[in-house]
């Protein structure tokens, strides 16, 4: 498992993917469950897509976890996996300070997370300096080094977005209702986009990595399958900026995938 006979590392990796997988589930299926820990959830379309949100976050890392468990350790994984636990451990503690430690029990999860991720980093002895490859995204095809360039802008757009107007995104999609909570979300998202970037430079300057363009096309497609969904069952609430940012990432992501699938 994990193509290492370390003992340690599968153990801790194993325990990751079911932190990740137990908050994805429970985001996405579960909110009431969520909405029922912490009073300062209000029980509305707001919190249910924020939480959905996050937990298709937590579920694709727990997917990267699978792909790993098949094909082995992936520096990839950690460039992106440890700075996005980081920071949303960052976001936690920015949220108790607000609510009044609400949230200690997912602080304390997911500072074990990280613990599990940086001791899987350093066990597997992974050198920490990264060589250039000869090309952008360690490829040839001019098509995909395109759609890496795409993906680089996108994740830069949505950063400096909210650094412009933290409150556009909330503002521009009518069914989310402005509140100290979903304002905070926002951040939390942003946060997650920031780990994206750096996976993605990571990429633009190892070469793309297979557990991440994989992670990256189930991602892409689990956030269409929302977009078609919620078009169809509430089509005059939606928000035709985000959603024209999901199809394009969609096909970029998928473009990638396709064009190098052969090569993971």
């Amino acid at each position: 498992m994990f193509n290492t006979d370390d003992k340690l590392i599968q153990g801790c990796m194993f325990l990751a993917g079911l932190i990740f997988f137990a908050y994805g589930a429970v985001m996405m299926f579960n909110t009431d469950f969520m909405m029922e820990r912490y009073p300062t959830f209000e029980n509305n379309q707001t919190t249910v897509f924020f939480l959905n949100w996050f937990g298709a976050v937590s579920f694709v890392a727990y997917v990267g976890i699978l792909y790993m468990g098949f094909k082995g350790l992936d520096r990839g994984f950690f460039a992106y996996a440890i700075p996005v636990v980081l920071l949303q451990v960052i976001w936690i503690i920015m949220s108790n300070a607000q609510t009044g430690e609400e949230n200690i029990t997912g602080l304390v999860v997911w500072i074990i997370l990280l613990a599990l991720l940086v001791i899987s980093r350093v066990r597997a002895g992974m050198p920490f300096t990264y060589d250039k490859a000869s090309s952008a995204f360690g490829v040839t095809d001019k098509t995909s080094q395109i759609m890496g360039y795409i993906a680089i802008l996108i994740s830069v757009i949505n950063i400096v977005s909210y650094v412009i107007d933290p409150g556009g995104f909330i503002r521009q999609t009518p069914y989310l209702e402005s509140s100290p909570q979903a304002e905070h979300a926002v951040l939390g998202i942003t946060m997650i986009n920031i780990a994206i970037l750096i996976s993605l430079v990571y990429q633009y300057r190892v070469g793309f990595s297979g557990v991440l363009i994989s992670m990256g096309a189930v991602a892409a497609t689990m956030f269409l399958a929302a977009l078609m969904v919620g078009s169809v069952t509430n089509p005059e609430s939606g928000n035709p900026l985000l959603a024209i940012f999901i199809i394009l990432n969609f096909i970029v992501l998928m473009t990638i995938y396709f064009r190098n699938q052969s090569n993971f």
